[in-house]
Order: C-alpha cells, then sequence, then structure tokens
C-alpha cells in the first residue's frame, strides 16, 4: 500500500471517528430531553462500551421492552430465539431453557465456546441456502418468501433456519424472539408454537416490511416500546404480542 493511501486510510478513520462521536453527543442530548427516556441515559451510555451486550448480558432490545421484560417471571420459562448474542446469555440468567437459532456460521463459532458452559441453552446453526426454482418468490415482505431484505442474502432462503422452530409441539414455548434473518417468515411460524398467554418480542417492529406478518397475529395483544437502544445513536422500536389465552 502506497504512502498516500496509508494517509487517505488514517484521515478517513478520523473523519469516521469524529463522525460517531458527534452523532452519539446529539443523540445523548435528545436523550435527556426526551421526558420518558431521561430515566436510560446512563444506562445508554455504559452500553456504547464495547462488548456491553455479551457483558452485560441484554437483548439488543429498546431499554423499555428490556424493562418490560425484567419484570416477567422467566425462571423455567421456554424461550426461543431468532438471531443470537446478548440475548441468549440474558435468557439464561433469568433462569429460562433457551433454543437458539443463528445464520451466520462466524458468528455462532465465536459464541458457542462460551454457551457450552451456559446450562439451559441449546444453540443450533441453520446456514441460508441458494434459492431453487419452485420456491417462493415473494418480496422479503411475504411470511412465504423465506429471504431476508439484507442484500448480502440475495439470492439465498432461510428456510431451514424458520423452520428450526417447527421441532417443537404447537403451543411449547413461554416466549419467541424475532431479531433475526426473514423475520416475517419466523413470525408466521412463531405463532403456533407459542402457548396462551406466551409473549412473541419482534424487534424494529415499526419497519414496513414486517407490516404483512403481524397483520396475521390475530388474536394477540400488542404493547409497542419506542425509545433508546443500547449501542445505536437512534430511536428504535421494539413490539411484544401477547397470545390471547383460550
Amino acid at each position: 500500500m502506497s504512502d498516500r493511501s496509508n494517509r487517505s486510510e488514517v484521515f478517513f478513520g478520523y473523519v469516521r471517528k469524529i463522525y460517531w462521536f458527534g452523532r452519539s453527543v446529539i443523540f445523548a442530548h435528545a436523550i435527556l430531553f426526551r421526558g420518558s427516556q431521561r430515566r436510560h441515559a446512563l444506562k445508554w451510555l455504559s452500553s456504547m462500551r464495547s462488548g456491553y451486550l455479551l457483558g452485560k448480558p441484554s437483548p439488543w432490545i429498546s431499554f423499555d421492552a428490556i424493562d418490560y421484560l425484567d419484570a416477567q417471571p422467566l425462571a423455567g420459562a421456554k424461550v426461543f430465539e431468532f438471531g443470537s448474542g446478548g440475548s441468549t446469555l440474558y435468557w439464561a440468567s433469568r433462569g429460562a431453557d433457551c433454543v437458539s437459532v443463528e445464520h451466520d456460521a462466524v458468528w455462532y463459532d465465536k459464541l458457542k465456546g462460551r454457551l457450552a458452559e451456559v446450562p439451559g441453552v441449546e444453540y443450533r446453526l441453520a446456514l441460508p441456502t441458494p434459492l431453487m426454482c419452485g420456491d417462493a418468490s415473494g418480496g422479503c415482505d411475504d411470511p412465504g418468501s423465506y429471504v431476508s431484505s439484507n442484500k448480502n442474502y440475495l439470492g439465498y432462503s432461510f428456510r431451514s433456519y424458520v423452520s428450526q422452530i417447527d421441532d417443537f409441539p404447537p403451543g411449547y414455548f413461554d416466549l419467541v424472539m424475532v431479531d433475526g434473518r426473514a423475520r416475517p417468515s419466523c413470525i408466521r411460524h412463531a405463532k403456533s408454537r407459542l402457548k396462551s398467554g406466551g409473549m412473541l418480542v419482534v424487534d424494529n417492529s415499526d419497519r414496513p416490511a414486517y407490516a404483512r406478518a403481524l397483520k396475521e397475529l390475530k388474536g394477540f395483544s400488542r404493547v409497542s416500546f419506542r425509545g433508546a437502544v443500547p449501542q445505536l445513536s437512534g430511536w428504535g422500536q421494539t413490539d411484544i404480542f401477547i397470545k390471547s389465552r383460550s
């Protein structure tokens, strides 16, 4: 690499750091001046350190949604999650039994050693597969398409990943968290696997691509939590859908 290229890389590295620092300062002020979120200011600031989600541990959802889950009796609960990380360790720390499915082999390999020592966690890897002739051709908002909106997975199907929850009988889980790939498809498969009174946690629930799947949640009540999110300099929304008791 030439000296000029080196200098350019260093320069743009500084620019990026200044940009993110400035954005964080602006958002810190936004939290302080938004009354309902002010109580999360110190937690949000603490979350900006590297490794926070795994170290705490914490799910990567809005602070208000985390507070809601903290108030729930999760000891002995059966949990399934699409997408692994701090949330996996969080369920275990609350005394729940968790089945976690991950689509990213690199992240899976990084986390599996730590999770192997955690009781009550079943960790699964389900890689996306190339779309084949005859696969559903709907867009990323179609729960029957099993595709992701992430451009890195264009041409790939997440059917195997989504279908991991089908290994369990209807009404088996107390809580299902959707925070991974092909979320509309995950929502469709999750609803029947929840028991009456069970919770379906959907992160980034305000995204238009999820609206079609969320309309399928007949008989669920909805609690929305919009506000500050760990490690993000911006607002996010997490919704918790509670399945009606028969």
